[in-house]
């Protein structure tokens, strides 16, 4: 199960067919306005606001980044306890994919908040060394900044997904906002490299009614994760390769990242777990 072209943004005719959502998530599920959207309640509930430093969002120290991911997970399970459920597949896609569909033990590899100057190169090395096909999320003003480094990304077959102007926590915005962090990336992309994303990941896991609704009007399948390390926190080698290793499964989204900070630590699990999990019969596709 590949798609027809990866890493060049292609919209899939039937996504019905290949992906799948655990059923478990569906009390996040929720339909507003017409449009229907779904947020992450599973690792809100089960351990510590998923968040990083990120430069380029302003003065923010990481612990006001973390305040402001706890804020957005709080206000996410409140709207999914007020707001009916919803379980609808077909495309319009009412919530987030959190798995990929797992024929062949297949799982999908994600890197966020690039494109970075010191890290992506190394990322696409271990890459290419081990022939994996990854989804890079980029950020608008990053891709601007270094736009060489997002054609090579594209170059190299992975795909590359909008993840948002300025890294901005969404359901804070209004919807007018949301479209502009939203429609800016893609921009930014399409400029870099030629390419239309197809796929998009809120910052912070961030989702509502308003993200779902714009990605249905972007043409964009909004994709979360199954797998999180935490290699943002930079706990350490040995942690990132231990969480990956004991969580994933066949269908798991990882999360990595190649911007943000010094990942140096992400770099080096990574040319740890790969070979590891090629060896264990995962194969690495791509949402």
């Amino acid at each position: 199960m590949t798609d027809p072209a990866p890493g060049k943004g292609t919209f899939p005719a039937n996504p019905v067919n290949r992906r799948r959502v655990l059923a478990a998530f569906g009390g996040a599920i929720v339909l507003a306005g017409g449009a229907a959207a779904g947020v992450r309640l599973a690792q809100m509930s089960a351990s510590a606001p998923q968040t990083r430093p990120f430069p380029g969002a302003g003065p923010a120290t990481a612990a006001a980044q973390e305040q402001r991911a706890a804020a957005a997970a709080d206000r996410a399970v409140a709207f999914a306890r007020e707001v009916p459920g919803h379980a609808g597949l077909p495309y319009p896609l009412d919530k987030p994919l959190f798995y990929i569909e797992d024929t062949n033990k297949a799982i999908a590899l994600t890197i966020d908040d690039g494109p970075d100057p010191v890290y992506t190169p190394q990322v696409l090395q271990l890459l290419e060394r081990y022939h994996v096909t990854a989804m890079f999320s980029m950020i608008g003003i990053h891709v601007s900044a270094y736009p060489h480094l997002a054609q090579s990304v594209a170059d190299a077959g992975h795909r590359i997904a909008n993840h948002t102007q300025t890294h901005a926590d969404l359901p804070t915005l209004k919807a007018s906002a949301v479209h502009d962090q939203i429609a800016q990336a893609t921009e930014a992309i399409s400029t870099a490299t030629g390419i239309q994303p197809g796929l998009f990941r809120a910052p912070y896991g961030a989702w509502s009614p308003t993200v779902i609704a714009e990605c249905e009007q972007q043409k964009m399948i909004p994709v979360d994760w199954s797998v999180d390390p935490r290699d943002w926190a930079r706990p350490g080698v040995p942690s990132i390769v231990s969480n990956i290793m004991k969580n994933t499964r066949p269908g798991s989204i990882i999360l990595e990242h190649d911007g943000g900070g010094d990942r140096s630590q992400t770099v080096a699990a990574l040319g740890i777990v790969l070979p590891q999990l090629l060896d264990e019969g995962f194969e690495f596709e791509t949402p």
